[in-house]
């Protein structure tokens, strides 16, 4: 296969803290680094995440900080922004720039715009990866629609765009967000090699984690869009799922008696979570822990993962539990069931649904074969089709064909 060589790309997102975007846009960085030159802009320069800036500088990758660009809408920083983009880009006279997140995404689009209107510079391609279409969120009507024409906007400004599932593109398509030509989509991968798990007994100790019982787990930023609030009603649900008549069927079952659910994380609505499990009573049943690097190192002290999200790209977690060998449950959104498969990889729930949550974790509590031949399959599936090494080939198709 031909390789990029000799170029100069810049990658822009909006942010460093530690999320999908970032670990997609250092695994490109590395790897087209090897025969280009490459530089990383980023925004929310007061909460820089030192994982993502000392990985950076591991794979040689130059960072460039820009004060201007920032997660919340704030008209004027926008328009500055804008500028602050434009200028560097005319500083460094890119080939090509990659841009990440709606945010980074418009006002990288303008940007890159505004430098190829003067003759005189170089012209510059654009790419962009959605990270999943904002959009796709549960919001408002008004919010939806905002975000829908600021999409269409910055598309049409962009040379390609990159979906991380079909949902996407699909979603793209349905609501006229650009002409489908544009777009392609390329699953995210793993790099199977840098995964060095934590064994079970490992894993437990580190986490403080008794060895006598079982465990569900969840690893995910504390938004709203990851959907803890509807564990947390599932669990209340398991609970106060119980016959008048003593013992309750709770005991009965053994599965909050013997089973723990752990949710690492941290974020916007983390005080949230601690005040809605509070007000559950379900403290002894749920384990808040600090997320910390390499997250995924833990998996295996899990018996099962699950993921309820309301709104999904492509996740990594996903990938990685499957790769762990996790019997997985997870939400039917997004990208989620090009990976899971319901009943043959994993476990799919409804959406924003805490019965269907509770229905999924009692099936895989109940049934130790079940979940030993969902994880067995998912690790095949896993393994097959979501390589890093297919991902880089796919995106690196795309450049070449703009130059």
């Amino acid at each position: 296969m031909k390789n990029l060589k000799n170029k100069k790309i810049l990658y822009l997102v909006t942010q460093t803290k530690w999320g999908g975007a970032q670990k997609y846009v250092l695994e490109l960085a590395q790897y087209f680094a090897k025969n280009n030159e490459v530089h990383l802009a980023f925004g929310e320069i007061t909460e820089q995440n030192q994982r993502f800036l000392t990985q950076a500088k591991k794979i040689g990758v130059k960072t460039i900080p820009l004060k201007n660009l920032v997660r919340k809408i704030e008209p004027t920083k926008e328009v500055n922004a804008i500028f602050e983009i434009k200028k560097l880009l005319a500083k460094e006279n890119y080939n090509l720039v990659h841009l990440n997140s709606s945010k980074a995404g418009l006002l990288g689009a303008i940007a890159a715009k505004l430098h190829n209107l003067n003759p005189l510079n170089m012209r510059l391609r654009t790419v962009y990866t959605a990270h999943g279409f904002v959009f796709n969120e549960p919001l408002a009507k008004i919010e939806k629609t905002v975000y829908k024409i600021s999409e269409k906007f910055s598309t049409s400004l962009e040379n390609a765009i990159i979906t991380v599932s079909d949902f996407d593109r699909q979603s793209a398509i349905e609501n006229k967000i650009c002409n489908p030509n544009k777009m392609i989509t390329i699953h995210n991968g793993l790099n199977f090699s840098e995964y060095d798990f934590l064994n079970r007994e490992q894993a437990r100790e580190k986490l403080a984690l008794e060895y006598d019982k079982k465990y569900f787990g969840t690893i995910a930023s504390f938004y709203k869009t990851k959907g803890h609030t509807y564990l947390i009603e599932a669990i209340k649900l398991l609970k106060e799922d119980q016959p008048k008549a003593d013992p309750p069927l709770a005991e009965k079952s053994g599965l909050l008696k013997n089973h723990q659910f752990i949710f690492i994380g941290d974020g916007p609505e983390e005080e949230n979570i601690k005040n809605k499990i509070q007000e559950s009573k379900l403290e002894e049943y749920i384990k808040i822990i600090k997320s910390e690097d390499n997250d995924w190192k833990y998996l295996k002290a899990f018996d099962y993962f699950i993921l309820p999200s309301v709104k999904e790209g492509l996740p990594y977690t996903i990938l990685e539990a499957g790769l762990a060998g996790v019997p997985t449950i997870a939400s039917n959104v997004g990208g989620i069931p090009e990976i899971i498969t319901n009943q043959e990889t994993g476990l799919l729930t409804t959406p924003a649904n805490p019965p269907s949550l509770l229905k999924a974790i009692k099936t895989l509590a109940a049934d130790d074969n079940l979940a030993t031949k969902l994880a067995k399959k998912n690790k095949e599936n896993i393994e097959k089709n979501f390589s890093l090494t297919q991902t880089l080939e796919k995106i690196e198709e795309i450049y070449l064909r703009l130059f």
